[in-house]
């Protein structure tokens, strides 16, 4: 989905993956990060955020929840992060990493609010009426008051599988009364996800009736007498939706893709964020005339379509195949790639794609590399998923 954009735009990434791969610095099955660019693409989103009065929370799932990424992104201005579930936060708590938002998309169990409290976060999203008891009466135990906004939904929104949820909108008034009611916790604002969609024409990303939803919400708040402080509107924040979204009010962005320069919208137009993340693998062996690359950091809406096959630095960037899509059913073990006509594969070459991912549901490693713009590709970390 973003080979050919990053081959144009970041090739010394893909250069830096060859190099690392074939010297044995990194194993097949790794994502390499390149650090420098991730900076300068959190600088860019936070500097554009903050001429719009928009507040960011960046999110780590989809760079692996590493507690040195998050402290990376820290560092380059955006502060505080957003948990989608009680695991993400726990690792990022635990390393000094502050929580701006959590519960969006994964509600904390029953028996973890008190520990979720004590990382004390921005916000708390809420799905229901019932976790705002749980969330209140946890608070109460402990002494504390705790922000909370609410996910809502309406009929016709858009919401992936696996990730349905939230306070109906025919249900707000009520719920909201409801919530009112419970001492140690105050209802702030709103939140739905996803607000944005690539348009068809893959020209610019356009609301999704979940962003009405997210107004309408608003307004019923106010009338119910809430002091909003935040709407959240999530989905393909990047400096070039960052400036709707405000204009539409929304207050606070939660940036994942942006900081790798990996929202759909940047497969189609080149935005002011780089490309800042490939897939580096292995040529393993040969099956029916094609080549079984090793996998394990596939994922199930990548989009992949093509894969740079070599081991020589000065041919790379033209030797380039076609790949074909696994069986979700599949274990990852191994990815195809189809047999090309104008170069040969050699066993143990390296396999490089770019590709939209979520790191943390998947077997990859991960390599955090400096310098790669200075030609001087320096590995830093490697966080291996063993």
């Amino acid at each position: 989905m973003f080979l050919d954009v990053t081959k144009r735009r970041n090739p010394a990434l893909i250069k830096a993956g060859l190099s690392l791969h074939q010297n044995g610095e990194i194993p097949p099955n790794t994502y390499i990060i390149d650090v420098d660019v991730l900076k300068s693409n959190a600088r860019k989103l936070q500097k554009v955020a903050s001429s719009y009065g928009m507040e960011l929370y960046f999110m780590s799932k989809q760079l692996g929840r590493l507690p040195k990424i998050a402290d990376i992104i820290k560092q380059s201005g955006i502060i505080k992060a957003v948990a989608v579930d009680f695991d993400e936060g726990k690792v990022l708590a635990d390393n000094n990493i502050p929580i701006g938002n959590i519960g969006h998309l994964v509600q904390p169990g029953k028996h973890q609010w008190k520990e979720v409290l004590s990382w004390r976060p921005e916000v708390v999203t809420i799905f229901s009426y019932e976790r705002a008891v749980q969330l209140a009466t946890a608070a109460a135990s402990i002494g504390v008051e705790q922000d909370i906004i609410l996910k809502v939904m309406d009929n016709d929104d858009s919401i992936y599988p696996a990730q349905e949820g939230g306070i109906p909108l025919q249900e707000l008034e009520e719920t909201i009364d409801r919530i009112k009611e419970l001492s140690n916790v105050a209802i702030v604002g709103v939140t739905s996800f996803p607000n944005l969609q690539l348009a068809s024409d893959k020209s610019k990303m356009i609301p999704t009736n979940n962003l009405s939803t997210l107004l309408r919400a608003k307004r019923i708040l106010e009338q119910k007498g809430v002091t909003i402080k935040q709407i959240n509107g999530p989905s393909g924040t990047s400096s070039e939706t960052i400036p709707f979204l405000a204009g539409q009010g929304v207050t606070h962005g939660e940036p994942g893709h942006g900081l790798t320069g990996t929202t759909p919208l940047h497969a189609f137009k080149d935005l002011p964020e780089d490309p800042a993340i490939i897939y580096v693998s292995e040529v393993s062996h040969t099956y029916k005339g094609n080549y079984q690359v090793i996998a394990g950091g596939y994922y199930g809406r990548s989009n992949m379509e093509g894969c740079l096959v070599g081991h020589d630095p000065a041919t790379l960037l033209k030797q380039q195949t076609t790949v074909q899509e696994l069986n979700p059913e599949s274990i990852d073990y191994y990815g195809m790639i189809d047999a090309p006509s104008g170069f040969t594969i050699d066993i143990g070459d390296t396999a490089i794609f770019s590709f939209r991912t979520q790191i943390f549901v998947t077997r990859a490693h991960v390599a955090l590399v400096e310098g790669i713009q200075l030609g001087e590709p320096k590995l830093i970390h490697l966080e291996r998923k063993w």
